[in-house]
């Protein structure tokens, strides 16, 4: 008696491997440059988030009618009207808005019209809607990005973004 040879349908493990093993070399390539987008995503968002502040507080010195300054401090950075420093330039109260930063990051303000190059890290924003011309410079573990300010620009021009 002969045995009859089936013919099914159908793919062999071997086949099935050789499809896994590739697809796997495939997404292997593609992971560096989608974490690349992930981190720029991040990146951005954290800038948004950083430019909403800025609007909060130019906002707050055109509605209240006084200075309002972004002060660097421990932790982050601190939005404080006029009205809750004391004459020392000490802040009254705990101020009202705060931006956080993470240990991982660094926001570093360079004021390009102060007069003194080591001037206290604080940004000064007008009620008739102008603010203090700066650079700043964020890094944190995905990346960094460098942002210009001007007095009276409404967005500031975006020198630079760079993912790690």
């Amino acid at each position: 008696m002969k045995k009859e040879r089936s013919n099914a349908l159908g793919f062999t493990l071997l086949e099935i491997s050789l499809a896994v093993v590739i697809g796997l070399m495939m997404l292997s390539l593609a992971m560096p440059s989608m974490r690349g987008l992930f981190a720029e995503q991040r990146l951005r968002e954290r800038m948004e988030q950083f430019n909403q502040f800025v609007g909060r507080a130019t906002e707050l010195a055109r509605s209240s009618k006084m200075e309002v300054r972004l002060r660097w401090e421990e932790g982050g950075i601190r939005m404080v009207p006029e009205q809750d420093l004391n004459e020392d330039g000490s802040v009254r109260e705990e101020g009202w808005d705060f931006f956080g930063l993470d240990k991982e990051e660094s926001l570093v303000l360079a004021r390009t019209v102060a007069r003194d190059p080591k001037a206290f890290a604080e940004w000064s924003f007008w009620p008739e809607g102008i603010r203090e011309p700066v650079e700043l410079a964020y890094a944190g573990p995905g990346g960094s990005w460098e942002l210009r300010f001007g007095a009276l620009i409404a967005e500031p021009e975006v020198l630079g973004v760079h993912t790690r």
